[in-house]
């Protein structure tokens, strides 16, 4: 399924993603997003989420004292990204852009001291994420941090078959309660590399399909 296709089916119940998303990633996407901002993101910092969805890290951002621009391709989704961050006591500390990963060529070069993204890259294709790799090389400063997680196919084949088996009926649910499912992206720390970073740490889950990535922009 295309990534197009699949933010279409998103948007029809998306105010039902977070509660799905956190089923299908068996309570690791909101934890991952806690540790990804508490571990890369300080005070002042300028930052990039690379789909936002409906606003939650941008939220946690904002609440370190970081600035925050995000874009997604869902306007549905945005919308309830607004309602969230209207109701909160950050709201002038993050833009909001409706844009997919085409639209980063807009972003100046060096203006980010961090990117970050959650359970986006497995719904891109193989040059749709090397382009949005590229970009988030470019539009960070010298030593910006890139920060990453999402679903990856476990390594070992044991752990793949047990993963597989717990994550069916979860999938089904999820895709019943929000017409929503993610995939397993395949190759990420390996495309991370490619683009020019150098990886700090590659951590999996416990069951080896979760995949949380950090790396750096060095500058010679």
């Amino acid at each position: 399924m295309s990534s197009y296709v699949y933010m279409k089916i998103l948007e029809s119940q998306p105010k039902r993603y977070d509660v799905g998303i956190a089923l299908l990633s068996f309570g690791k996407s909101e934890r991952i997003k806690r540790r990804i901002v508490n571990e890369n993101v300080r005070e002042g910092d300028r930052v990039l989420e690379i789909g936002v969805g409906t606003g939650t890290m941008a939220l946690l951002a904002a609440e370190r004292g970081a600035r925050v621009v995000g874009f997604d391709v869902s306007p549905s989704m945005l919308r309830v990204a607004r309602e969230k961050i209207a109701a909160g006591a950050h709201a002038d500390r993050i833009e909001l852009f409706e844009l997919g990963v085409s639209g980063m060529e807009q972003f100046p070069d060096g203006s980010f001291d961090v990117v970050m993204s959650t359970l986006v890259f497995s719904e891109l294709s193989s040059d749709e994420r090397a382009y949005a790799l590229s970009h988030a090389y470019r539009v960070l400063t010298c030593e910006g941090r890139l920060a990453l997680a999402d679903e990856v196919r476990p390594k070992n084949g044991i752990k793949r078959i047990v993963h597989a088996s717990l994550r069916f009926p979860l999938a089904v649910l999820t895709f019943a309660l929000t017409q929503t499912s993610t995939r397993s992206v395949e190759g990420l720390e390996e495309a991370v590399a490619g683009a020019g970073f150098r990886v700090l740490s590659a951590q999996r889950s416990v069951m080896e399909a979760f995949l949380y990535v950090v790396a750096v922009k060095e500058c010679a």
